[in-house]
């Protein structure tokens, strides 16, 4: 590389790994990460994190990995996991984190898909990497975490041993080059690789910094799966302010409110269900939260009761944070005591400040205030594109915009509110029925756990309205009320044909509700009944 290349790579570059580099040089000495491995507190500051960070990139370099290359990570949060990220993101390497929740073929599907060549895992994961991994003549060798390699090629801490830690200076890495490819969770269809670019994972720091006003050098605790963009999307900003993340590898509601007490925590996301389960555990009333500023919640609404109870336990502000993996991914955001036009609904709030939002029709015309459309977002922190999947890339980027696949309107206030997916949208006897509006309506009766409202194939109807329950102690018996129930509280194309109850729904790794396996598992119910 001749000097002017390596001047341009230096100073113009958005490189991710650069964000970790100029920590090491600013803040070294101050702690980066916290994790609980195994039951044992470990911590590693940021010029020890850049360090490993340098010596795994020279490891892998030395190994014959290339820019370019694809590197798959299935581990549960752990400093290590950290450090494979950033050492992907130094030599321009493509991380390819992988839900290891899932099944084995799907797991071998994102390897062979990807075109991974190096697979780095926990060896508590072993099973599944052999299994996903066999008969794969892609994959050059695997790499398992910690000091002991089991059946992986090699075990992480001897494989680094000996290298430099010295910076990588010889990787032109452009705005545009792939730094991560995540897996959609597929909620409405098979899952796609979502190409995520330097830039877009540098604007999303900087712009979740500058939203969220994070302090110098503040706490955050980390439980969401590091296999999925939410997660990424708040460390990556506390790393850019010289703050401490503290990763837990589950949820244990225990465990995360002690940690939420003795780390002195200022911020952290959770799903709903997390934040009523840690107001739950014994003795919280007595717990010290006085450090606490700010809850963080997504992937599912959250009531206005709800969002009181955590102001009042913590004494903080909550916000709400909503996007999608192909807009890396928090695109609006809904802050605290935001004045609104309705005392409910599922509020999104307003764009954040590298994010233009609009909502539109089929034509890709904005339409009037109040009206509901297809949400749009554009920003330099939109996806590359789908992995080998142009006609879905080109789907999702047109008239000037990224589709969301979400429908809603823009209230008299501003606020984005959500109605639904465009795919959850169920269209019945020529009415468009919200399913969110079926499923908000069901779990407000306190028998009810979870709803998840589906389209049903109908000889009349052309869609019937279904809904999957379930709950502790529901049973047929139940069944007259919930419909008396919907009677009262929607309107009558709204009210479900059928209620299915369930012990189980099928679940992403995120907590939301696959309605593509329920859509499928009853789509042929009418047709049966009819056969009767």
């Amino acid at each position: 590389m001749n000097q002017q290349q390596l001047h341009k790579n230096l100073v113009e570059r958005v490189a991710m790994g650069d964000l970790l580099r100029r920590r090491a040089r600013d803040s070294g000495a101050l702690p980066a990460l916290v994790d609980y491995y195994a039951g044992t507190r470990r911590q590693i500051t940021y010029s020890e994190l850049n360090s490993k960070v340098n010596q795994l990139a020279h490891a892998l370099m030395h190994q014959g990995v290339k820019q370019g290359d694809k590197l798959a990570i299935l581990a549960i949060n752990q400093i290590d996991v950290v450090v494979t990220y950033f050492a992907c993101y130094k030599l321009g390497v493509i991380a390819v984190p992988i839900n290891f929740m899932q099944s084995v073929d799907d797991v071998r599907f994102n390897l062979e898909h990807s075109e991974t060549s190096v697979v780095v895992y926990d060896n508590m994961l072993v099973d599944l990497v052999n299994a996903s991994t066999s008969g794969n003549t892609n994959i050059a060798f695997t790499l398992a975490l910690g000091k002991e390699k089991g059946s992986a090629t090699y075990a992480l801490e001897t494989f680094i041993e000996g290298h430099s830690t010295a910076e990588i200076e010889d990787r032109v890495i452009q705005d545009r080059d792939t730094a991560h490819m995540i897996y959609t969770s597929g909620t409405t269809s098979k899952p796609k690789a979502v190409e995520t670019s330097h830039l877009s994972l540098t604007i999303s720091a900087l712009t979740g910094a500058i939203e969220l006003e994070l302090s110098a050098q503040c706490n955050m605790l980390l439980v969401l799966p590091m296999f999925h963009c939410t997660a990424l999307s708040i460390l990556y900003p506390i790393l850019l302010r010289s703050g401490c993340s503290v990763l837990h590898a589950s949820f244990d509601p225990m465990a995360v409110t002690n940690s939420l007490e003795k780390e002195e925590i200022e911020t952290t996301v959770l799903l709903p269900m997390m934040w009523n389960a840690i107001m739950a555990t014994p003795n919280f009333d007595q717990r010290d939260f006085s450090h606490f500023k700010l809850a963080i919640y997504g992937m599912a609404p959250m009531s206005q009761q709800n969002r009181q109870r955590i102001r009042n336990a913590f004494g903080c502000k909550i916000h709400l944070g909503s996007g999608q993996t192909e807009f890396s991914p928090v695109s609006c955001l809904f802050k605290d005591n935001s004045i609104t036009e309705h005392e409910e609904g599922n509020y999104w709030g307003v764009p954040l400040c590298s994010t233009e939002q609009a909502v539109i029709n089929d034509k890709g015309q904005e339409v009037p205030q109040g009206e509901v459309g297809e949400i749009v977002w554009r920003g330099p922190q939109v996806m590359n594109g789908y992995y080998k999947n142009k006609e879905a890339s080109q789907a999702a980027y047109k008239h000037g915009w990224h589709h969301t696949g979400d429908l809603g309107f823009i209230d008299a206030k501003g606020q984005l509110m959500f109605i639904d997916r465009v795919k959850d949208t169920i269209k019945s006897g020529g009415e468009n029925v919200s399913s969110q509006k079926v499923e908000q309506t069901l779990c407000l009766m306190p028998e009810i756990d979870a709803a998840a409202a589906i389209g049903v194939p109908h000889p009349h109807w052309g869609e019937a309205v279904c809904v999957c329950v379930m709950g502790a102690n529901l049973s047929e018996e139940a069944l007259p009320a919930i419909h008396a129930f919907c009677k009262d509280k929607l309107g009558k194309f709204e009210v479900p044909k059928h209620v299915f109850i369930c012990e189980t729904l099928p679940m992403t790794s995120t907590g939301k509700i696959r309605k593509v396996e329920l859509r499928e598992q009853y789509k042929n119910f009418y047709e049966e009944a009819l056969l009767l």
